[in-house]
């Protein structure tokens, strides 16, 4: 067979070491792998797996044949989990050459979607409040959509799950099967610890070693930073202890533990993968921290095959695949992820070590039996062989059309559990009435958002007429102030005159004064007959001058 692998990011992420043991022994069972990267990612590997064709997503489109030496295209394309990266290119393969496909899930999806949405301030409970073109637009191509990635698995020719809990989120018409991820078994095979690595990892004689290799981030700081005090804990009873960290992005809080803590830690930084069994080897017990959370239920940590597989004893949270292993003989589980509780544990493996090496030992047995890449790589055969021989090519020529890439999911998933009811599967009955409900589920999502678009647009009008009102407001509010400016001016005009008509009344009043001083003068007085004969005079003027006009 010829196997496209489809994956999300670098080669070097967490996902690229389980893919590229799968492609190593599918190789040796004689079929030839390649890999599709999205843009941006690097096609350059540094631990490179002979016969692995490296391509771009935009070169595996353009030229699927060239990807395999025989000349063909892919007989199967594997997509590596459902984020929207994968998926555009998956359908836009699809759309051109009918072909099976698998869909691989490794984690809590749905988390990680709603995380990665709050991130940017859409947080859960707010985002079905938005469209889904509001929420493709702050999707990005490496995480799952939030209202796609489930339709998209129920789209797929055949399920592979990295461990059991994830089963429930495949539909009942997409065969499912579980592929856990390979491991090294020969590269991480238990050895003796280098004691010049441990003075050059600054051990002291007498030292236990705990060994955590992983990253940092949002979700693994707490887990981490208990560990850390765990190990504080440890010393501060008697027990000398140091923990030794590998993995990317450094431990950002050392500075915020108290020095007796932080004196025990020794963050490696990220170590080259060659270096990683020499460090496991240090190791007197390893510990994955955390607790029992939606996200860590569904995943499965890719350090732990390399864990197991080291034969030292592993403290890991009562979550994941803790129901697969025997509690005190696989491994030691803890519930709280305290740094007491994990403290406790590692003092009772560090007291009995005899107990610490069985369980070592049964964790090695765990890695044979589960991780074993051969295995694992036979159980992924058959499931790709089942997912062809099942495949109908009319069904998918059906399906998967140029005009399928800009269809609503959940009428794409509508449309194909209808062929396949048609098909006669079974269950087809209950595979129409759950397109039926699919399909109203569109209807009505189109509806609201029609909806929601007409009073987006309403909104827009009533929001241009409030700026108008606004207008209007601000150029009436302007010849108000003029206006009030005007009767400003008025009454300091006014004010102006009242000084003046107070300045002559008080001139009138002068000149009151000074003629009742005149009239009540002695002069006034006897002047006064003669001021009357003069007054009569005038008046027999005015007399004659009178008679002298008449005819």
């Amino acid at each position: 067979m010829n196997v496209l692998f489809v994956l999300y990011g670098d080669l070097s992420g967490n996902s690229g070491v389980p893919l590229k043991l799968h492609a190593r022994e599918l190789a040796r069972l004689g079929h030839d792998c390649a890999v599709a990267l999205p843009p941006g990612a690097s096609t350059e590997d540094g631990d490179p797996i002979a016969g692995l064709r490296i391509a771009s997503y935009a070169e595996a489109l353009a030229h699927p044949a060239s990807l395999f030496a025989d000349g063909r295209p892919a007989d199967i394309l594997h997509a590596w989990t459902p984020r929207e990266g994968v998926r555009r290119f998956v359908a836009a393969y699809l759309a051109t050459r009918a072909t099976p496909w698998v869909i691989y899930l490794e984690d809590n999806e749905r988390y990680l979607a709603t995380t990665s949405l709050g991130l940017i301030g859409m947080h859960e409970e707010t985002i079905l409040q938005h469209t889904e073109d509001v929420i493709s637009r702050w999707t990005p191509d490496g995480m799952p959509h939030v209202l796609r990635h489930d339709h998209f698995i129920a789209l797929a020719d055949a399920a592979v799950v990295i461990q059991d809990k994830l089963r429930p989120e495949v539909p009942p018409w997409v065969p499912c099967t579980t592929v856990m991820p390979g491991t090294d078994l020969a590269a991480f095979a238990p050895r003796a610890p280098d004691e010049t690595l441990r003075r050059a990892y600054g051990v002291d004689d007498g030292e236990r070693v705990i060994v955590y290799p992983g990253g940092l981030n949002d979700f693994t700081r707490p887990g981490i930073e208990s560990l850390c005090r765990a190990v504080g804990l440890i010393n501060a009873r008697g027990r000398p202890c140091r923990l030794l960290r590998s993995g990317p992005v450094a431990l950002d809080f050392l500075h915020r533990l108290p020095p007796q803590v932080a004196q025990f830690v020794r963050d490696l930084g990220a170590l080259p993968r060659a270096e990683l069994p020499a460090l496991y080897a240090l190791a007197d017990v390893f510990v994955q921290p955390g607790k029992n959370h939606p996200f860590e239920d569904l995943r499965l940590p890719g350090k732990l095959p390399e864990l197991f597989a080291s034969g030292r004893p592993v403290v890991l949270p009562d979550t994941n695949i803790a129901s697969m292993l025997r509690d005190g003989e696989d491994a030691l589980l803890h519930r709280t992820g305290s740094p007491e509780e994990i403290a406790e544990k590692c003092l009772a493996l560090m007291a009995d070590p005899e107990r610490a090496r069985r369980i070592g030992e049964g964790g090695r047995r765990f890695a044979e039996k589960h991780f074993d890449p051969r295995k694992q790589a036979a159980i992924l055969e058959e499931a790709y062989r089942d997912a062809r021989a099942a495949f109908d090519p009319q069904i998918a020529a059906r399906l998967w059309t140029g005009a399928s890439q800009d269809e609503a999911l959940p009428s794409l998933v509508a449309r194909r559990i209808r062929l396949l009811a048609d098909a006669g599967n079974p269950n087809g009955e209950m595979l129409r009435a759950h397109a039926s409900a699919l399909e109203f589920g569109v209807a009505r999502a189109r509806g609201l958002e029609a909806g929601m678009a007409w009073r987006d647009a309403e909104m827009i009008k009533r929001d241009a007429q409030i700026e108008e009102i606004r207008g209007e407001v601000a150029t009436r509010d302007g010849h108000i102030t003029n206006l009030q400016r005007g009767v400003s001016d008025l009454n300091a005009r006014v004010a102006e005159l009242g000084h003046v008509v107070a300045s002559r009344d008080l001139e009138i009043q002068a000149h009151q004064r000074q003629a009742e001083v005149i009239r009540s003068s002695l002069s006034w007085r006897v002047t006064r007959p003669l001021r009357a004969l003069a007054n009569l005079w005038e008046a027999a003027r005015r007399r004659v001058r009178g008679d002298q006009r008449r005819p």
